[in-house]
Parts: C-alpha cells; sequence; structure tokens
C-alpha cells in the first residue's frame, strides 16, 4: 500500500515513537500557558479530597469546574500526577496515555509495520484526547493490551488491565468478553480478575478511614447513575437529534447488547482468529456508540477498532473504503479546525454526526460476526499483510 521509500521512514517506530512524543509536548505546552488544563484537574486534584476524606463527586470550584465522575481508585492512581507541579504533572499524564497506546499498537500484529501505520491512522483522534488531558488512550491501549496478553496466555497480565481498565471507566469491562474465546484461560483469568478487582477497588484505604471509604463510594454510584440521564454523543442522541426519538436508553442499551453478545452461538468458533480480531473491534465501538456519556475525545476507542478490522478485513467488502471515508470526514476531521466553527456549530454537533460512521461500521462487523460461517473463508482470504 505505502511505497517501500516512504514506509521505510514513515513506518519507522522510532519516527512514529518521535512524532507521537514531540506532538504530545507541544499540545501539553500549548494547554499549559494557555491556562486551559481544568479536565487535568478534574483527575489530579480529587486526589488531595481523598486525602482529607472529603465526597470526591461535590463541585470544588477552587480547584476545578465541573465534577469528578472517575472511581475513587483513579483518584488515588492519579495522585502520582497530582504531587508533581502541574506543568510536570500534565505532561506525565499525557505521556503515560501515549506510552500505553504506544506499546499496544506495536504488539497489536504480527509485523511491525503495520503497527505503525494503525498508529498513525489514530494520531488525530489521539491529539484530540490528548488536547482535552482525557483517559481515553490509555484507556483503549489498556483493553486492547487485555487482547494481547489473552493472545500470548499472559492471563494476569490481562486480567490486571481489565481491572485496571474497569477503575478508569466502567465500560472498559466490556472487553472482558474475551476471555470466553480462550478457555484454557477462562478460570485463571476470573480469579485474577477477582483478585486485582479487590485490591483496586479496596486501595483508597490505604489513605482514607473506613466510613470514609463507604461515603466515597456510595458518592460514585450517586453521580454514575444521574449521569446515566444524559444523552450525548451516542446512537440514542443520534435517534434524538434525527427523529426526535426520546427513546429509554435502556432498552437501546440492551438490544445493542443483545446483539453483541448474539454471535457467540458460534460457539465452534470461539477460537477462531478473524474471529476474535472481529470481537475485539465489534467491542471497542460497541462500549462508546451506545454509551450515552460519549463525548468527542471518546471515539479513539471506537476509532481504534474500526481501523483495527479495517486493516485486516478492508478487502472483504467493497463498503470498506467509503466506510473508511465517512470515519475520516464525520468521525476525526470533524473535532478538528479543518472545518470552520460555523460548520461544527450548525451541521455536525447538532445531528450527532460524528457517531454516524462508528453506527454502520459496528453493523457491518457485527452482520460479519452473526453470519460468521458465511464470511470465514472470505475473511481467511483477506487477511494477510496489509502492505501489498
Amino acid at each position: 500500500m505505502l511505497p517501500a521509500r516512504y514506509s521505510r521512514v514513515l513506518l519507522n517506530p522510532r519516527f512514529v515513537a518521535v512524532v507521537y512524543t514531540v506532538l504530545i509536548v507541544i499540545v501539553t505546552a500549548q494547554h499549559y500557558l494557555k491556562g486551559s488544563i481544568n479536565n487535568y484537574y478534574i483527575f489530579a486534584k480529587p486526589f488531595f479530597n481523598l486525602l482529607e476524606g472529603k465526597n470526591l463527586y461535590l463541585e470544588y470550584p477552587q480547584y476545578y469546574y465541573d465534577t469528578y465522575k472517575y472511581s475513587p481508585t483513579f483518584a488515588l492512581f492519579m495522585g502520582v500526577f497530582a504531587v508533581l507541579p502541574d506543568w510536570l504533572g500534565l505532561l506525565g499524564w499525557n505521556l503515560l496515555n501515549g506510552v500505553v497506546l504506544y506499546t499496544a499498537g506495536r504488539r497489536l500484529f504480527p509485523d511491525t509495520n503495520r503497527g505503525m501505520l494503525f498508529l498513525l491512522l489514530l494520531l488525530i483522534d489521539s491529539m484530540t484526547a490528548f488536547h482535552n488531558s482525557q483517559a481515553n488512550c490509555l484507556l483503549v491501549g489498556l483493553m486492547l493490551w487485555v487482547y494481547i496478553n489473552l493472545e500470548n496466555q499472559k492471563t494476569a497480565w490481562a486480567a490486571l488491565c481489565l481491572m485496571l481498565a474497569l477503575f478508569i471507566k466502567i465500560y472498559g469491562i466490556g472487553i472482558g468478553l474475551l476471555f470466553l474465546f480462550y478457555p484454557t484461560q477462562l478460570v485463571r483469568g476470573v480469579l485474577w480478575s477477582a483478585l486485582f478487582g479487590l485490591a483496586l477497588a479496596f486501595s483508597p484505604l490505604l489513605v482514607t478511614s473506613w466510613a470514609d471509604f463507604l461515603m466515597i463510594y456510595q458518592g460514585w454510584f450517586d453521580i454514575v447513575r444521574a449521569s446515566a440521564t444524559a444523552v450525548q454523543l451516542s446512537l440514542m442522541g443520534l435517534l434524538d437529534a434525527w427523529f426526535n426519538l426520546n427513546v429509554p436508553k435502556g432498552p437501546v442499551q440492551a438490544a445493542g447488547l443483545l446483539l453483541l453478545l448474539l454471535p457467540l452461538v458460534h460457539w465452534r468458533f470461539w477460537r477462531h482468529p478473524d474471529y476474535r480480531r472481529l470481537y475485539v473491534s465489534a467491542i471497542l465501538i460497541f462500549v462508546v456508540v451506545f454509551n450515552q456519556m460519549a463525548e468527542s475525545p471518546t471515539f479513539i476507542i471506537p476509532v481504534a477498532g474500526f481501523v483495527l478490522w479495517w486493516m485486516y478485513y478492508r478487502r472483504s467488502t467493497p463498503l470498506a473504503l467509503p466506510l473508511l471515508v465517512l470515519v475520516a470526514v464525520l468521525t476525526t476531521l470533524s473535532a478538528t479546525d479543518l472545518f470552520p466553527s460555523s460548520v461544527r456549530d450548525n451541521f455536525f454537533d447538532p445531528y450527532k454526526l460524528k457517531v454516524l460512521p462508528m453506527i454502520l461500521a459496528w453493523v457491518l462487523i457485527q452482520t460479519q460476526l452473526l453470519f460468521f460461517p458465511q464470511w470465514r473463508e472470505r475473511l481467511e482470504g483477506v487477511a494477510g499483510g496489509l502492505m501489498e
């Protein structure tokens, strides 16, 4: 796909690492110097409230605007960055996100070139996340590491990555479905996940009392329930924007989950590599498309799922190219300054167009999963080298 003289440079791991690092440093400096690091404060400052035994989920305008919505465990973890000067903590936080994503991308494919192209195709979406100091690159990296570790029979590491993803954002647990496809690792995976999950859940007790611990967790449960009433960049948001259908989110999410799980009836193919890859892609898209709280920086997660599918199976259907164009324009570039703010404010945002290509991609991938016995030979035939 790429001429050899270009691929030697563009797909060189050092080149890609340098590109990511330089852009992360630039983005960090830009937002620090402008004083626009409120999102970072939302992640970092709750650590100090945790130390004081305060409810993390109230408003603290002396620290940040908006409210903290993540787990108490995540607040403890962010203490590593919170105790540093703001510029260094922000840089360290963004670099951690970049490192986890980069290492996952490098190990995701059997050859380095595909891994580097994967990372380059995610570059714009990852920068959208970095501009907002979000945890989404870290989250998608951990979710991919669950799959990578399972493929390499590193059950304990897969379980640890799964639990870390869960305590960053609850829907990170969705990638745990993959454990079903590795029956020899399933029991160990459940046990390791329970062990790591308990350790992480109770880790705030290292710095707080039992009474404060219970109060803080109650605050987390309350704000998660309250947040479930919103509708943003999701299938439910699109239905509301296009058709004025204010449908209950529960039934829509339940129907989506049923469709996601329905291909499990093909249990004979659980060990098939193409079946597993399709499920990784489908899960990464599902957890955002059916999440009523999804925001623009979150879309690095479903885009990663789509790019993984596209790199392996783009030749399985003529729909792959137009779908790639839609993803590039509506999902990836719509959040950038390539389009005037008037277009974003009057066209992209009101009609929730960012989520549309992801819905279409999910439907296509789910179709291939639901009818996997019929698709199997075609998928096997096209899953070869990308650089051809």
